[in-house]
């Protein structure tokens, strides 16, 4: 054996070592998270706020690994670990297999309990009859801004916004090979092949597109035949050992998605937090700068703001805010206070963790 083919091996058995060590670092944190579920069972669920910074942290010390690499592997464990230490129930909008389901996955772990829900005021009404602990709903996508139906349902709910999270909407072609050439039939669900239509007729010409009724089902059925391909999010093909075919096919492009996790409670305070509140003002000259004026006065950020017009009411608007701070700051109390002596309607929706 020459000295490199040695050296090979010897590194060989050292990573298998290695792993071994992984594999029990990983078992102890298990026991680690499912024991603070065993201390908390009795309390009322609260996510930990600060996984993100934290994970933040720990990819910026590694050295040798690739950073999204890190990152990526640092979210599965984090995700694994919280479906033990907190092991609730969480609904979500959107077919099994989708970006809905996708995101809450990605949140509350492989193993946690999620349920869907056709819509985001069923989503919030499984939460408010406690059938849920959290709901993971749409809040805003890079493309078309905030979402009206999710700021409208919340805005009409006592639920709280509690943490968000940012998600990919890509979509893929998967199939068993890998193998663009085998596919002869795409399985999809209608409104995912809306989405990937142009690309579809483009990529996927001579392949007959048949609905089902969730992505899941597609990728099920792209598993037992060989000539079908499934419209699918990554992790939900791969799960069944499906390869990617042709990635990201939607018309528009990657269009990343905001998600906002509600719960019955609102957060604590973590030192780099957003809160959004929903207002509606007099109908009277400079009622909005007045309402506005108010965080100026106070150095307070604004970093969105968004209207639409109220149903029933002809040239009324709801306005969407998100500013810097937690709703217990100080600035925000005193803040608040007048924009509810000034305004029509004001309502809290959450304060949560910034995405930074």
């Amino acid at each position: 054996m020459t000295d490199s083919k040695r050296e090979v091996e010897e590194l060989r058995q050292e990573i298998a070592k290695l792993d071994a060590q992984l594999l029990a670092t990983l078992d102890k944190r298990a026991r680690a998270a499912r024991r603070i579920g065993e201390l908390r069972k009795d309390q009322a669920a609260t996510l930990p706020l600060n996984d993100r910074a934290t994970i933040r942290a720990l990819v910026a010390r590694g050295a040798e690994m690739p950073q999204e690499s890190l990152r990526a592997i640092f979210r599965e464990v984090f995700a694994g670990c919280l479906a033990l230490e907190l092991p609730v129930k969480v609904a979500y909008v959107g077919p099994e297999g989708g970006a809905g389901h996708a995101a809450a996955r990605a949140r509350f772990g492989a193993g946690s309990s999620l349920v869907c829900a056709e819509s985001t005021s069923a989503a919030l009404e499984e939460v408010s009859r406690r059938r849920a602990e959290f709901a993971v709903v749409p809040f805003e996508t890079s493309i078309d801004g905030p979402v009206q139906a999710t700021i409208l349902a919340l805005a009409s709910s006592d639920l709280r916004i509690c943490e968000q999270l940012e998600h990919s909407s890509e979509l893929h072609l998967m199939n068993r090979t890998g193998n663009y050439a085998d596919i002869e039939k795409v399985y999809a669900t209608p409104s995912d092949h809306a989405l990937c239509a142009d690309a579809l007729a483009t990529h996927a010409a001579k392949a007959a597109v048949l609905d089902v009724k969730s992505p899941m089902m597609a990728c099920q059925i792209a598993v037992e035949d060989h000539g079908a391909a499934a419209l699918t999010t990554e992790v939900f093909g791969a799960q069944l050992g499906l390869e990617i075919a042709k990635r990201n096919v939607v018309d528009r492009g990657a269009d990343r998605v905001r998600y906002a996790i509600v719960g019955q409670r609102p957060s604590g305070r973590t030192g780099s937090d957003v809160t959004a509140i929903v207002f509606t003002v007099q109908d009277a000259p400079g009622s909005l700068l007045d309402a506005l004026r108010q965080f100026a006065e106070r150095g307070i950020n604004l970093s969105k703001i968004q209207s639409r017009p109220m149903e029933g009411e002809s040239w009324a608007y709801l306005f969407f805010v998100e500013v810097a701070g937690h709703f217990t700051d100080r600035a925000l109390i005193t803040a608040f206070e007048e924009m509810k002596r000034g305004t029509r309607s004001f309502k809290v929706l959450g304060s949560y963790p910034a995405l930074s």
